[in-house]
């Protein structure tokens, strides 16, 4: 993940907000005049993770996560949009959720 400063300072329409766990809220907006929320977390239980949800209430598009993918990750880091067990299913928004190892260790994707 690209360092979160960096990240503040150049993008964000208004400034994080950190609260205990180390999580980043903040409103964006995206290069199509659309604003939204972005969650950040640098280390949730080993893993990055960014999540974005419109305020048109509508699911982001393929080209709206890619730039949310580009502003916090290197071009050469992997992440992806994971489907859980459904025992894990949480679905309180219309939000899309980006994730990468905090070791970026992806095994056998990676070979």
């Amino acid at each position: 993940m690209k360092d979160i400063n960096t990240i503040k300072g150049l993008m964000w329409k208004k400034n994080p907000r950190l609260d205990c766990c180390g999580i980043r809220t903040a409103l964006y907006k995206l290069p199509t005049g659309m604003e939204c929320s972005i969650v950040v977390g640098t280390n949730e239980g080993g893993w990055e993770h960014v999540s974005i949800e419109l305020f048109s209430r509508r699911l982001p598009t393929w080209d709206e996560m890619c730039h949310i993918k580009d502003l916090f990750w290197r071009d050469d880091e992997t992440v992806v949009q994971m489907h859980p067990d459904k025992a894990h299913y949480v679905n309180m928004t219309e939000a899309l959720h980006l994730w990468r190892p905090v070791n970026g260790d992806w095994g056998l994707l990676n070979d």
